[in-house]
């Protein structure tokens, strides 16, 4: 149904995000997050035919596998520059938080307001840096959460987007979902294999998430072997950090208990640091040999 004031509308979808917390057994703060995230993804992806950005990172992950519990306080955006079109620095994260900001204020009719602020951060993963923007909402003029927005300049993507729907929490609302372009499966895992092979001159690497992201993307993406390939040859050569590994190395010891834990969540078949990495090492010299 539509409301005629906001509300009423607050208070319903409140009392749905609430009873949908108890049925599934789901963290209700995070169902708040993922409708602020899907009601600004419908801001910066509405009528949009030819996209500018692709949503990233976890929460593409959640949209691309439906019942995968894939939590994340963030948001991932990629910005897919050419080298020749962008001077890092501030002054690009400010025209960047300029741009987000006046797609986030279009007026949807959905009573969301969201407020993009400057850049508290900036990233260096991505090709040509980035940057962390937070960003609070309202709804019903009273505020409704906030998360942070990291967006990574310069990511060699090679490929078409894929297009996935939101989680059309507000259908209740006759509010119809957004299609989201989600960066390419290939590229993804281009850069999971990217960041997880990345020479860290002593410092160990903490992001267990990214072999969980890996091993979902094996077991359920149906990854284009050749996409691939040329994902991550690209992607090594774009950021030009190090060169492609003929051979992995295990994970660190230290995260057999925390890849349990997230195994679990997400639901993938591999639920121990051993079963995943074989999976890894084998698709990877099949990949390359």
């Amino acid at each position: 149904m539509k409301y005629k004031t906001a509300s009423s509308f607050r208070q319903a979808l409140e009392e749905r995000l609430s009873s949908m917390s108890k049925e599934k057994g789901i963290d209700l703060q995070w169902l708040r997050k993922q409708a602020a995230f899907d009601r600004f993804l419908a801001r910066i992806f509405f009528n949009v035919k030819q996209p500018r950005w692709f949503l990233k990172g976890g929460y593409a992950m959640e949209l691309r596998f439906s019942n995968v519990s894939r939590t994340t306080k963030d948001m991932d955006l990629s910005l897919p520059f050419a080298a020749s079109d962008i001077e890092k620095g501030r002054q690009v994260l400010e025209q960047v938080r300029d741009d987000l900001q006046e797609l986030a204020g279009r007026d949807l009719e959905d009573w969301f307001s969201y407020v993009v602020g400057a850049p508290i951060m900036e990233l260096e993963a991505a090709p040509y840096g980035g940057g962390r923007f937070p960003v609070s909402v309202t709804l019903a003029g009273r505020k409704f959460t906030n998360f942070n927005l990291d967006v990574g300049i310069g990511d060699a993507v090679i490929f078409e987007p894929e297009w996935t729907e939101d989680h059309n929490l507000l259908k209740f609302a006759n509010i119809a979902p957004t299609k989201v372009p989600l960066l390419p499966k290939e590229q993804q895992f281009a850069e999971k294999i990217h960041t997880y092979t990345l020479p860290r001159e002593g410092n160990p690497n903490s992001r267990t998430r990214d072999l969980v992201d890996m091993v979902l993307l094996m077991e359920r993406g149906s990854l284009d072997t050749e996409k691939v390939k040329k994902s991550v040859n690209a992607t090594f050569e774009r950021r030009h950090t190090h060169s492609v590994p003929l051979l992995l190395s295990p994970p660190p010891e230290g995260w057999t208990g925390a890849y349990a834990v997230l195994a679990r969540d997400c639901g993938v078949g591999r639920k121990t640091v051993e079963e995943a990495f074989e999976l890894l090492d084998q698709y990877w010299r099949k990949l390359f040999e």
